[in-house]
């Protein structure tokens, strides 16, 4: 049962890895173009963590299978 648990973490640290290099492209290429970005979001629903900066909004999500910008 351990095994699993610590596998399921493994998958979701990865997951939750490879969407921020994901979103993270679209994040920079937006400010590149000088586009407002009001959200940087990894996973979806309910936010387990925010911190809002100058203009943007970065959070952390409770389901870590996608994100947006």
């Amino acid at each position: 049962m351990i095994t699993f648990l610590i596998n399921a973490l493994k998958i979701i640290f990865v997951l939750g890895f490879l969407v921020f290099i994901h979103e993270g492209g679209h994040f920079l290429v937006a400010k590149w173009c000088k586009v407002k970005v009001n959200e940087f979001s990894i996973g979806w629903g309910p936010a387990i963590w925010k911190k809002q900066g100058k203009e943007t909004l970065y959070a952390i999500r409770i389901i870590p299978l996608g994100g947006y910008v």
